[in-house]
């Protein structure tokens, strides 16, 4: 009789706990969660604490991401500067040649330069080396804001036309190329925040000279972001 009772006080705790997830109600230990199909037709919906998916480094990168226009001129190691290459727009998988943005239809349609005191380069992903195309000092030439000839380095995104051709119409494709660009500006922000970094995206730059100065002949210079200490 004894294990009779046991048994039904067994089945009754058990209904009563799917029941409560059923109705999306915390049950004993107050820990159902409530099932988003399931949330009331309000026109103000609460939401709950933004919590779940963000332990550790990914809330810490979101928690610090900012714009940095007050940079030093504290110059920074290489390390630094192949880190946030290959955060920005590295291959995360070689073997297939992607890379760690994606792209509108996987046209990787970008070329990335780097302004440094030596001159300007181009960032090779593949073979992880930055090869120079322009001698001198040219980081004060990106733009009149003040902090491109302070910052140590400053970086280029230049959207390459010619790899756009699967695109019907010019539309499309400036299009595309503004929305990959924001991927790549975004990579480079959370990269900053994650290592006591400043930077800010700007699209005030001075396209004339940027043409000349890296000879775009189809094509366009996106985005700058000046990096630096902040």
């Amino acid at each position: 009789m004894k294990k009779l009772f046991l048994f039904v006080i067994v089945m009754t705790l058990s209904l009563t706990g799917l029941q409560a997830q059923k109705k999306n109600v915390p049950s004993a230990d107050g820990k159902a969660p409530q099932g988003i199909s399931s949330v009331a037709a309000e026109k103000v919906i609460k939401l709950p604490m933004p919590e779940v998916g963000l332990d550790g480094e990914f809330r810490t990168a979101l928690k610090n991401r900012a714009t940095t226009r007050d940079l030093k001129s504290e110059e920074l190691p290489m390390e630094i500067i192949s880190s946030l290459l290959w955060s920005a727009y590295g291959f995360n998988r070689p073997e297939e040649q992607k890379r760690v943005v994606p792209s509108a239809i996987n046209v990787q349609e970008f070329d990335i330069y780097v302004f440094l005191e030596q001159g300007i380069y181009l960032y090779d992903a593949q073979r992880n080396t930055l090869n120079n195309v322009v001698e001198g000092d040219h980081r004060a030439e990106i733009s009149k804001q003040k902090h491109f000839a302070v910052a140590p380095f400053s970086i280029v995104i230049v959207a390459n036309y010619d790899r756009m051709t699967k695109f019907k119409n010019t539309e499309d494709r400036d299009f595309y190329a503004a929305v990959d660009c924001g991927y790549v500006s975004q990579e480079i922000y959370l990269f900053c925040a994650m290592n006591d970094l400043g930077t800010v995206a700007c699209g005030g730059i001075d396209r004339d000279i940027l043409k000349k100065l890296l000879k775009i002949k189809n094509g366009k210079a996106m985005l700058a972001h000046p990096v630096g200490r902040r």
